[in-house]
Order: C-alpha cells, then sequence, then structure tokens
C-alpha cells in the first residue's frame, strides 16, 4: 500500500471524526448567533 493512500485515509478519517464532535457544538452556537442577531 502506498503511503500517500494512507495519508488521505487518515486525513478522512480526522476530518469525520472532528465534524462529528465539534457539529452539534457548531450548530448550537450558529443558531445562538442567529437568535441574537434576529432579535427573537
Amino acid at each position: 500500500m502506498r503511503s500517500w493512500v494512507l495519508v488521505t485515509l487518515m486525513t478522512a478519517g480526522l476530518v469525520v471524526a472532528i465534524w462529528a464532535l465539534a457539529g452539534p457544538a457548531l450548530a448550537q452556537l450558529f443558531e445562538q448567533a442567529i437568535s441574537r442577531v434576529s432579535g427573537f
């Protein structure tokens, strides 16, 4: 197996893991920002 394939797979795995962990928190922050701007 070539090393760049391994690097690509590991990078994709990291992105997915970070997205899964940070996604809900980012969504909550985004909703709070929208509610402040719109005044609700």
